[in-house]
């Protein structure tokens, strides 16, 4: 660091940018005069490593697609249990009440007397009483019999579900523990993939700002050999002595016209929407600048297929929580013929999903440690629907 000080002040004396420029490729370890071929090394370098992370990224919302398809099993199990525990519920209100009305008109009849059908009433006769209080007992209790039935036919149907649920669940907990472990794989790759992008991206600004250095030096260093040679020539033609140019100035400017923005190209004019896709692309596009999460449906975090939920979801138009579903739920549609509001898909569709906007860029919410993005498509994007 000392060595690296004693460098920035000896090159003080010539501009800042260059004093800058020698201090970071000191810290760097990259010469003050790096060359275009190290510079053009670099940045291969920090591409190869930003399309790594893209890969490893695309890789984890993969397998967030898998963990919303478990889950939305494991939500299905849960809804079948709860339904045969409400039959089963229905099932003992009914056995029980056909308990308890048996033993009332048996009290009735027997113990107190009662009007009712079990009871002696007016002038009939004994057969025929006893004939009554056989059929109404025969009814009461062929209730209580189906009613009993009906619940042991509920228990098992009942036990039969949990069982499955539990196996099921099992399975389900050991497919999130290996989707958690290769997420957790992922990460890690992803962390150190960006540690080393950082680390280029650094010596790739170093070796740019010391070539800038010294072009600048280089540069500044022939303006005022032109000069002095034309104040020279000046002196020695003093009859006809012409002004000197201002060399300096038309260097600057020359120098800044390569740094001239080009015209951009016409602006994109989408075609016409319909009223619920102009809707979820505008939802969606809202969200730029949103963090992924793994398995979130915003609306302040998404995962891929979250994100086109949730848009569709602010026009009035529901989709499941996962790529292949949505997928399976619109209409297939050649590549050729996307409009805005369509959605893309990997060639395994559960893998990712994306929303086509317009001027071939895509909205997305891409992997762990990225932000919602508005991108051009690129080419793993081969399967396309319309959401009906």
């Amino acid at each position: 660091m000392v060595k690296c000080t004693w460098y920035f002040r000896r090159h003080l004396g010539r501009s800042l940018v260059a004093s800058t420029a020698a201090l970071a490729a000191c810290l760097y370890g990259v010469a003050p005069h790096a060359d275009a071929d190290q510079i053009s090394s670099l940045r291969a370098q920090a591409a190869a490593i930003t399309a790594q992370i893209n890969t490893v990224g695309l890789q984890e919302d993969a397998l967030s697609e898998s963990y919303d398809q478990t889950q939305s099993k494991l939500s299905t199990l849960q809804a079948h249990l709860a339904q045969a525990q409400a039959a089963v519920a229905s099932a003992q209100a009914a056995e029980s009440k056909a308990r308890k009305a048996l033993a009332s008109a048996a009290i009735q009849a027997y113990v107190d007397g009662g009007t009712n059908p079990l009871a002696a009433s007016g002038g009939a006769s004994s057969q025929s009483v006893a004939l009554l209080r056989s059929e109404y007992a025969s009814t009461l209790a062929t209730d209580q019999t189906n009613a009993i039935s009906e619940y042991h036919t509920t228990s098992l149907l009942e036990h039969t579900a949990s069982a499955q649920l539990a196996a099921q669940t099992a399975a389900v907990d050991a497919q999130l523990a290996v989707l958690s472990k290769q997420r957790s794989a992922l990460q890690a790759t992803s962390a150190r993939l960006t540690s080393l992008e950082s680390q280029v991206t650094g010596q790739l600004a170093a070796a740019v700002a010391a070539q800038q250095a010294a072009a600048q030096a280089a540069a500044q260093k022939a303006a005022a050999q032109r000069a002095a040679a034309a104040a020279a020539a000046a002196q020695a033609a003093a009859a006809a002595a012409s002004p000197t140019p201002n060399v300096a100035s038309g260097a600057a400017q020359s120098s800044g016209s390569g740094w001239g923005v080009s015209p951009s190209a016409a602006p994109y004019t989408p075609p016409p929407l319909s009223s619920a896709a102009a809707r979820a692309v505008a939802a969606a596009e809202s969200r730029v600048g949103d963090w992924y999460q793994w398995g979130a449906a915003g609306p302040t975090t998404f995962d891929c297929s979250g994100l086109v939920m949730w848009a569709y979801a602010q026009a009035g138009i529901s989709l499941p929580h996962y790529s292949g579903s949505q997928y399976a739920d619109t209409i297939h549609i050649p590549m050729s013929d996307l409009q805005p509001g369509d959605l893309v898909f990997f060639a395994n569709p559960g893998e990712h999903v994306a929303m086509y906007v317009g001027g071939g860029d895509v909205v997305q919410a891409p992997y762990t440690g990225a932000q919602v993005q508005i991108v051009p498509m690129y080419s793993a994007f081969v399967l396309a629907g319309r959401v009906a």
